[in-house]
């Protein structure tokens, strides 16, 4: 779960208009420690939706600033990874 700005191009996207079709993403995250030289990377494809507000958590803080008040589910279908070697 995501939160974004309403009215934005990801609220504008997920607003098909047809039933059964998915909008899909692809959601990736990294992480290298320049310590060790190691990392990972996270490869997440999936469908994206809104998510109802009965399914809300306010734990859930959107990471750019501003108002981000549409909250987004991945429901991930294919992960994949792997390991960072920096030499």
């Amino acid at each position: 779960m995501f939160r974004t700005r309403n009215g934005g191009a990801m609220d504008e996207d997920l607003r098909t208009g047809l039933d059964g079709v998915d909008f899909k993403i692809a959601f990736e995250v990294d992480h290298v420690d320049e310590a060790t030289r190691q990392g990972w990377s996270v490869l997440i494809r999936s469908p994206v939706h809104h998510l109802p507000q009965g399914e809300r958590s306010s734990d859930v803080e959107p990471w750019a600033g501003g108002e981000r008040d549409l909250y987004v589910r991945i429901q991930p279908q294919e992960i994949t990874g792997r390991r960072i070697v920096m030499l």
